[in-house]
């Protein structure tokens, strides 16, 4: 094989050839003429010294040598392509990407104008995820995480936003619920995915399972279902105590409540932007506390 490469223009008329699978397709496709793509496919094989497509009655088809050549081709197309994507992202985002990973109930409540505050004030483009569990931030896949629980891991550094309370609420589509009578209505429930919750055990414990309708994998899906008068659920009071159509049934349990944690990566806590992001989602919620600790009703 000689020293010298086809250009970039060369590879792509190649990798358009391997594609088509005949001069007339892949000339069509490039808007050029049959006779030009043969002869740059001539003058590449004299360049290379190889041959790299077998012509027969099925068309044209690359060689071993022509595989190599198509499979550069094709990558060097996609890191062109990534690149483009890259440059233009940045121009119009100068602020850069940042990664959020939050509950789908965050996502219902108040974290939407939080965000759209923050990123029209950091001109950054968000990509934000709905994953229950920490190891898309661990495992790099997520910038920040907002999460309800105990301890995070040490690989992590946090800041305590409060608690997050949570109670039994009813639509008020049922009319009066009495505490003391809840074996008596329908409950909505969620499946094994969220059974660690404590408002779940407790369903349990009081032997109120056996009332449940309908099993979900989502407080979200809870609430709606809830405030379409289905059963009872246990949800949020952020989210309940923000829904004119529901009311409590008793008040929200000490037991239950979670630690709300802002995390991110050692590394990350002092990058700009993911700064802003931290100082804005505390400094956001401040004046939302009563409604997420469940004193807003």
């Amino acid at each position: 094989m000689k020293d010298s490469m086809p250009d970039w223009d060369d590879l792509r008329l190649l990798a358009q050839l391997a594609r088509a699978g005949g001069l007339e397709a892949a000339a069509g496709a490039l808007g050029i003429s049959a006779a030009t793509l043969y002869r740059r496919l001539q003058a590449a094989e004299r360049q290379l010294g190889v041959r790299l497509f077998e012509r027969g009655r099925a068309g044209y088809r690359p060689t071993s040598a022509g595989q190599e050549v198509v499979a550069l081709a094709q990558r060097m197309a996609q890191e062109v392509q990534a690149l483009t994507h890259s440059v233009r992202s940045r121009q119009a985002w100068p602020g850069g990407l940042v990664r959020l990973s939050a509950g789908d109930t965050w996502m219902s409540g108040p974290l939407p104008a939080l965000l759209a505050s923050y990123q029209s004030r950091a001109q950054v483009q968000l990509q934000v995820g709905t994953a229950n569990t920490l190891t898309d931030l661990i495992h790099g896949d997520a910038d920040v995480a907002l999460r309800t629980g105990g301890v995070s891991p040490e690989s992590l550094v946090g800041r305590r936003l409060g608690w997050v309370a949570a109670t039994v609420y009813a639509s008020k589509k049922l009319g009066g619920v009495r505490a003391d009578r809840l074996d008596t209505l329908p409950w909505v429930g969620v499946d094994e995915t969220l059974a660690h919750l404590d408002s779940a055990r407790w369903l349990e414990q009081q032997g109120l399972g056996q009332q449940v309708c309908i099993r979900t994998h989502s407080l979200v899906h809870v609430h709606q279902f809830v405030r379409q008068g289905l059963g009872l659920g246990a949800i949020p009071c952020f989210l309940g105590d923000a829904d004119p159509g529901l009311r409590r049934v008793f008040d929200p349990p000490r037991d239950w409540r979670s630690e709300l944690w802002l995390l991110t990566r050692p590394e990350l806590r002092k990058v700009p932007r993911i700064r802003l992001l931290l100082d804005a989602l505390y400094e956001g919620t401040r004046p939302l506390l009563d409604l997420i600790e469940g004193r807003g009703a």
